[in-house]
């Protein structure tokens, strides 16, 4: 026969720390989460950031004769249009260093500006193309 009077399952005080523990477990889960999240647009971000200035670099370089500028482009290069939900500000500038050798510095920021935007400079050199 069995003891009716021992005890069975959880008691109150037990099933409350349980669900507390899991709670917070699943908090930090949730805090992680958020954070890879803002992680990875930032890396997007800059990637394509990168290649913008890369780009642009390449273009400066391959020039008669390159000049100081700026322009706002999307993720493909082109220019961005009213509503474009991922712009770029594209700034670049020539240094003259000596006659005919120029430091070229290109410097992209993703808009809009936020915790995932920051800024890629890239610096090349350029002397006149020979044809």
């Amino acid at each position: 026969m069995r003891d009716a009077t021992a005890d069975r399952g959880f008691s109150l005080l037990e099933s409350l720390f349980a669900c507390a523990l899991l709670g917070t477990a699943l908090l930090s889960i949730g805090h992680v989460s958020s954070g890879a999240l803002v992680l990875m647009a930032d890396a997007r971000n800059r990637t394509l950031a990168t290649t913008l200035a890369v780009a642009k670099l390449e273009e400066l370089r391959s020039s008669i004769a390159p000049v100081d500028g700026a322009d706002t482009v999307d993720g493909r290069g082109e220019p961005a249009v009213a509503g474009t939900s991922r712009r770029f500000d594209r700034r670049w500038s020539v240094v003259a260093v000596a006659p005919g050798a120029a430091i070229l510095t290109v410097r992209v920021t993703p808009f809009p500006k936020g915790i995932a935007s920051r800024e890629v400079r890239m610096i090349g050199g350029w002397t006149p193309v020979r044809r």
